[in-house]
């Protein structure tokens, strides 16, 4: 099963966090969820992207019951 453009929620420090992961598929394992950048983030960036994408991967985890992985990925 293949994802693109889906919303995601999470609840996070008392607040809501609201996203449109860029792709996510399910495997054996769990689902991989990616995020793409077209910049070239370093840094403090980065980190705010890998966090991104992580909470990603934390809500479809939350919502199916299965593993999710982060992948960020710069083109």
């Amino acid at each position: 099963q293949l994802y693109r453009e889906a919303p995601v929620t999470i609840v996070r420090e008392g607040g809501l966090v609201e996203g449109v992961v860029d792709i996510a598929f399910d495997t054996a394992d769990g689902f991989v969820v990616l995020d793409f950048k077209t910049d070239r983030a370093e840094g403090e960036v980065r980190s705010n992207y890998a966090t991104q994408v992580a909470l990603y991967a934390e809500a479809i985890a939350q919502a199916t019951g299965r593993p999710a992985r982060a992948v960020l990925m710069s083109v």
